[in-house]
This record gives C-alpha cells, structure tokens and sequence, in this order.
C-alpha cells in the first residue's frame, strides 16, 4: 500500500513522560480535590480567577461579542443539533422475543457529559458546538463545558457563547489535565462525568484514557 502521508510515530519517551505527568497530577487531585485544581490552574494557565461561572459572569464576558458573530454561532448550533437529533432518531428501539430468548434496544442517554474545548493560540469555537450540541441532542441531562483562560483573562468569549447557545448547564474556567479531572470527579459542580469528549494536548489525551480507557 502507498501513502500519501503518514503520521510520525510517537517517540515511547514521550509516551511515558506525559503517562507519569499525568498520573501524578490525577493523584494530587484526586487527593486534594478543589484547591489542587486551583493551584494548577495558576501555575500552568496563570489564572487565579473563577473557575465555575456564574449567570452574570458569562453575561458580562460575551456583552461585547458582535452580532454577527452571535448570528453565525446560532445557525452552526442549530445546524448541528438538527443533523444529531435526526442521527438518533434514525436508531430505533426494539424489542423481540424468539425462542424463549428475549432480547431488544434501547437509547439511553448519559447522565453527565464533559466537554473539554481547548484554547491555544486561538479560540476554537466549532470544538463547542460539535460537542455541547450533539450532547444536548442525545438527550444528555447534564452537561459541563470547560475552555482554557484565553490570553490571562476568562473564556474567550466567543467560545463562551458557543458553549451558552450549544446548551451548557456549567461552564468552567479550566484547561488541561486539571479540567478533565475535574469533570471526571465531580469538582465544583458536584456532577460526575459519565464521559468526555473533546480534543487537547497530549496530557489531555493520557488524562482521558487514564480515567475512562
């Protein structure tokens, strides 16, 4: 077979650095729940904030958000849930009964759904509609969304109101591994992820596959 392009193989080193990175970060907090996270949050994004959102902190980030922009997030939102709602709606639910054997299908949403929307060098807002939406089409009860500080301040606020219009329920000032973990204990909203999705780094990868396989 030819390629075309191939990815790079990761170096193992690499693999084991980030595996014990990460380990040791999920045990501190595991262990001291809430202020490590907060002690993460300062020494790895700078940030010393708040962490879980208020309705009039959100309000007051996206104020200066341009119309426009409002407009275009609205219509990608409802783009997505649409295509989500009709892909579920196209599995469907059975019951049968044959030979004294029975058996059938159901949908049954998670309970608690983590959304982690990474916020490098630019705001990734497609990264919380595709999730926060698709979640809220499923009909996903609960749903947390978290976003790096974006340049020393909050959410960006174009992700913020991505996140908002998609339908988050909570909304986290968080990045990295801290966030994941944080979603994953139940951390300052005392909601338990059931999963996470979302892109990230490659301690954010090692931090999902350490907690959920």
């Amino acid at each position: 077979m030819e390629y075309l392009k191939k990815a790079d193989k990761t170096a193992e080193a690499n693999t084991l650095e980030a595996q014990e990175v990460v380990n040791a970060m999920l045990s501190n907090i595991e262990k001291n729940g809430e202020q490590a996270v907060r002690d993460y949050a300062s020494k790895l994004d700078n940030w010393e904030g708040e962490i879980l959102l208020s309705k009039d902190d959100i309000e007051s980030i996206i104020a200066d958000v341009p119309q426009s922009v409002k407009d275009d997030i609205d219509f990608a939102c409802k783009q997505v849930y649409q295509f989500a709602k009709e892909q579920r709606d196209s599995v469907e639910e059975f019951y049968s009964k044959n030979n004294g054997v029975e058996a059938g299908q159901k949908l049954l949403p998670v309970n608690v759904a983590g959304c982690y929307v990474p916020t490098g060098r630019y705001a990734h807002i497609a990264s919380a509609y595709m999730s926060i939406a698709t979640a809220k089409a499923a009909g996903v009860p609960c749903i947390i969304a978290c976003s790096t500080p974006f340049k020393g301040k909050s959410i960006h606020p174009y992700v913020l109101y991505a996140m908002k219009a998609a339908g988050a329920d909570y909304m986290m000032t968080l990045g990295g591994v801290q966030a994941i973990a944080s979603m994953t204990y139940g951390l300052f909203t005392g909601k338990k992820a059931d999963i996470i999705v979302g892109p990230g780094n490659k301690f954010v990868a090692e931090a999902k596959r350490t907690l959920f396989g």
